[in-house]
């Protein structure tokens, strides 16, 4: 049985929706953005319509999101669809910092420097702090049932990832360690927090039903 993205049910629990961005040329070209602020393509605007129109029957009573403008324009038609329009913007969710391979070419920087390419720009551990900063914030507040986090997807992979090994999160039964990997442009992630205990649990990853199909990312190198 596959976990259905749908409304949180529980009073006790803030289940928090991890959406990626829409499809940018960059991601299409397989060029390395990091904190470039790249706008969504068409596929990408496409994607943002169809993940805003999912959420139309799931009020959510909170947002948050990457400042550039790939995220922004993602979270557009979701908003749009809502009620409510509590949205906090920060940098805190930017991508991870590519550093000098930043807006390369992902078999040019490979080329030059190899497969450790990533370790040219922010440390994993400074990107998981920065996120867990806002992590922590959104999850302190108990008046939150349902919220979307719209950020990229390097951010997903390596905060789902600590949420898992390093705070002690489980994983649906449905779910292994290895699935925890880029997920596809506009998916949806479902963390359930309950908000006494702040024990988790990862209930779904990279689902992308809305989409019409559940598709992956082929080159998980490219953030």
């Amino acid at each position: 049985m596959t976990f259905e993205v749908t409304e949180n049910p529980d009073p006790e629990v803030t289940r928090v929706f991890i959406v990626r961005h829409g499809q940018t040329d960059h991601n299409l070209n397989k060029v390395l953005q990091g904190h470039l602020d790249t706008a969504l393509n068409e596929t990408g605007e496409n994607q943002a319509k169809t993940v805003g129109r999912f959420f139309a029957n799931i009020p959510i009573d909170y947002f948050l999101s990457s400042d550039l403008t790939r995220c922004k324009q993602t979270l557009g038609p979701i908003l749009a669809q809502q009620k409510q329009n509590d949205v906090k913007y920060t940098a805190n969710l930017r991508e991870r910092a590519m550093g000098k391979v930043e807006g390369m070419y992902l078999k040019d920087a490979l080329e030059i420097y190899g497969p450790g390419f990533r370790n040219l720009g922010e440390k994993e551990e400074d990107l998981c702090k920065r996120v867990a900063k806002e992590w922590t914030e959104l999850i302190d507040n108990e008046e939150h049932s349902n919220v979307i986090l719209c950020t990229h997807g390097g951010v997903i992979t390596r905060f789902t990832n600590y949420l898992y090994q390093t705070l002690g999160y489980s994983l649906n039964s449905k779910l292994r360690p290895e699935d925890l990997k880029v997920p596809f442009n506009t998916s949806i992630t479902v963390v359930d927090v309950n908000k006494k205990t702040k024990e988790g649990t990862i209930q779904d990853f990279g689902n992308t039903l809305h989409l019409g199909g559940q598709f992956e990312v082929k080159e998980q190198m490219l953030r």
